[in-house]
């Protein structure tokens, strides 16, 4: 009996966790504008570009919690999930591989501002209906910062398979790109 109150609690823990985390991702919309090139197919659907756009959200919303310890990033991307930095400039930030290597080193990354924000969202469509490209810019006003970034990612199962994110190496300061991805 008590096995069963056990497991019945830890699945209604688990449902109110995934019900917040869904509804803290919706409710964090972040808009953006779909860029389209006329001469090539649409290779998407609506609700594969959403899906994209949610777990990107998701993504970009650990900047905006008060506690990146507790924000159930696992929950966003595979097992085997492959995150590339490649402009990073310690060879061990470059390349991190696996759930909870990627969940540990992404929870690190928002520890320098408090007040990030993301604007100017572009998605972008590719020939293979699983990858898109998301442009943005990330600035802190706290510390008179504004970077560019341009991601590739790879969604399987609804999840991110791989993200691989390139910024401008010149843009410089307390809080550039290069120092957060050496934390």
């Amino acid at each position: 009996m008590k096995s069963i109150r056990t497991a019945v609690a830890s699945i209604a823990a688990v449902t109110a966790l995934a019900l917040s985390f869904n509804a803290q991702a919706q409710s964090m919309s972040v808009s953006h504008v779909l860029q389209t090139d006329r001469t090539l197919p649409d290779t998407t659907t609506q609700q594969q570009r959403d899906e994209l756009m949610k777990l990107f959200t998701a993504h970009i919303g650990l900047w905006q919690t008060r506690d990146p310890s507790t924000y159930p990033y696992e929950r966003l991307i595979t097992e085997d999930t492959v995150y590339e930095y490649p402009y990073a400039q310690s060879e061990s930030a470059r390349v991190i591989a696996g759930r909870d290597a990627v969940a540990e080193a992404v929870r690190k990354l928002p520890i320098a501002a408090s007040d990030w924000r993301v604007e100017d969202v572009k998605l972008f469509q590719t020939l293979h209906s699983d990858i898109f490209f998301v442009a943005y810019k990330l600035t802190s006003p706290q510390h008179a910062y504004t970077q560019s970034y341009m991601a590739r990612i790879t969604v399987k199962g609804g999840q991110i398979a791989n993200y691989y994110e390139v910024w401008d190496r010149d843009i410089a300061g307390p809080v550039s790109a290069a120092v957060l991805h050496n934390r």
